[in-house]
């Protein structure tokens, strides 16, 4: 690409601030490698090109072309769900038919328990929790519906933020306002939601608790598409800034003489222009879309469906259509698992809660130990397997790994990364890395402030639930810190069955000693 070095050359670069004839080349972390052409009108055009080299490769780790370190965000690929049984089919995994085992391990269960209660009571089923869970259903109902609408205010955020982008251009307005915008719109819209589920009286901890998790993953779900879109503004008007400095050189080389001594310093700085410009304009794109013709409420609308707490400006999509026969099934299997469920609490764990005055803190513990894990273990089938899958099904999202092998973890941490990863991306995109990247926190802090964040955000829960401030979930959370710390200890490292082992003791003793703990301050004098 030749510099503007003559009066002919100028009007070129007048005409087209950022006319490129040679070939940008950029792979971003968190999508495709992209390379950045000049179009027939003379404007940037991005589009997916093939991997070449160890540039490409050291980029694609978190390392820009320059050497300059970058923030690795969340890749998103054609990913199966491990325990979905046409996976387990299809692939001929050896274990499948211990999957067949345990559903029939639970069908067998649900029978007995029918069959028990029959001849105990005279009746298949106890109503003591549908009562709970249908009190007020109606304004649950109308709660839900207004908070999902609200959540739309963000995209006409972003919308005003896109208008006003000439302010921050020219210089009018800091850019980094947006930032304090949003954060004070996120703070009063969470504030909101958690003031009316506290203040609702009539509503039972379902309800209470239904309603607080929706609007915490909702609150990820808005940071996520506002940051991604303001660090897109930003980026945005970087380029204009450049396009704007090069019009000006240009402008500047019309006037100057074809000898003049400064047209060496203007060309150098126009090039410099040029290639920020295209640097930076290579990452505003990702497949077919391009910042700012993202930010549309049928965008946002398509986000909020997909199962992911992370942006991105194109998701990995099935190539085919929606299949009718898999969303049936996986209602099928939720609404099955939902109804061993109900029986599980209602006559396995209420009966132990109700009477916690009359038994010693070990009696109900050892009672509710295999009733919480069979309800923990149906509640992570139906949340990742049934409604996580069948969001995907639908938005046709093809990434869905929405959990890792988490049962065989062998230290705690292993098992954060593992068994939710849509809020492991969260915490690793918004506040591991950025805590890492934006105010140079260290690995071991960053760590520290994750889990203080998660813990904060599970007492939520409890303090909503109980009314009343106890922190023993808080404290059980932050525990996992020093343990994380003392699992990376090398000797450790030789025993992961040991590990594994200690792993699931706490994983079954963990849920029961807080529901006991929490329980027994309300009701215990």
């Amino acid at each position: 690409m030749g510099s503007p070095s003559t009066r002919s050359q100028t009007k070129v670069a007048s005409a087209a601030a950022v006319d490129v004839k040679a070939t940008a080349v950029s792979v971003l972390a968190n999508g495709p490698r992209l390379e950045t052409v000049e179009g027939e009108n003379g404007r940037l055009v991005t589009r997916a090109g093939k991997h070449q080299g160890s540039d490409a490769a050291g980029q694609a780790h978190g390392h820009g072309s320059r050497g300059k370190r970058v923030v690795r965000a969340n890749e998103f690929e054609a990913r199966p769900s491990l325990l979905d049984w046409d996976h387990l089919e299809t692939s001929k995994n050896p274990m499948r038919g211990f999957f067949t085992l345990f559903w029939m391990t639970m069908a067998a269960y649900f029978t007995g328990v029918i069959y028990y209660n029959w001849n105990a009571s005279g009746v298949f089923v106890g109503t003591q929790l549908a009562k709970h869970m249908f009190t007020q259903g109606s304004e649950l109902l109308y709660a839900e519906i207004a908070l999902i609408l609200s959540l739309f205010g963000v995209v006409l955020l972003e919308k005003f933020f896109v208008a006003i982008e000439t302010f921050f251009v020219k210089g009018l307005l800091p850019v980094r306002i947006v930032l304090l915008v949003q954060h004070v719109y996120q703070a009063t819209w969470f504030a909101i939601c958690i003031s009316y589920v506290y203040r609702r009286e009539g509503w039972s901890w379902t309800q209470s608790g239904c309603f607080t998790l929706h609007s915490i993953a909702m609150l990820m779900k808005q940071h996520s598409y506002m940051s991604y879109n303001n660090e897109m503004l930003f980026k945005h008007t970087k380029v204009q800034t450049y396009k704007n400095r090069m019009d000006k050189i240009a402008a500047d080389l019309k006037k100057l003489a074809d000898d003049s001594p400064e047209q060496e310093t203007l060309n150098a700085e126009w090039e410099q222009c040029k290639d920020k410009a295209q640097e930076t304009q290579v990452e505003l794109s990702k497949g077919n879309t391009t910042f700012p013709a993202n930010v549309t409420l049928l965008n946002f609308a398509d986000y909020l469906l997909v199962p992911s707490l992370v942006y991105e400006l194109e998701f990995a999509r099935t190539p085919g259509g929606i299949r009718p026969w898999y969303l049936i099934e996986k209602m099928v299997a939720a609404a099955g698992i939902l109804v061993i469920i109900y029986m599980t609490i209602e006559h396995f764990i209420y009966p132990v809660l109700n009477d916690l005055g009359h038994q010693t803190f070990i009696e109900s513990l050892t009672h509710l130990l295999l009733p919480f894990m069979v309800c923990y273990l149906l509640i992570f089938h139906i949340i990742f397997e049934c409604v996580c899958n069948w969001f995907a099904e639908v938005t046709r999202f093809a990434d869905r790994r929405f959990y890792d092998d988490w049962w065989n973890s062998v230290t705690f941490d292993e098992y954060a990364r593992k068994w939710n990863r849509p809020v492991h991306e969260f915490l690793l995109r918004h506040v591991y890395l950025e805590s890492i990247s934006t105010y140079k926190f260290s690995k071991q802090n960053a760590t520290f402030l994750t889990f203080f964040l998660s813990s904060c955000l599970h007492e939520l829960v409890m303090f909503v639930l109980a009314k009343r401030v106890r922190m023993y979930l808080f404290g059980l959370q932050m525990c996992q810190v020093p343990l994380i710390f003392i699992s990376r200890w090398s000797k450790l490292k030789r025993y992961p069955r040991l590990g594994n082992a200690i792993f699931w003791w706490g994983m079954y003793t963990g849920p029961p000693l807080l529901a006991v703990a929490y329980c027994r301050s309300q009701v215990v004098p």
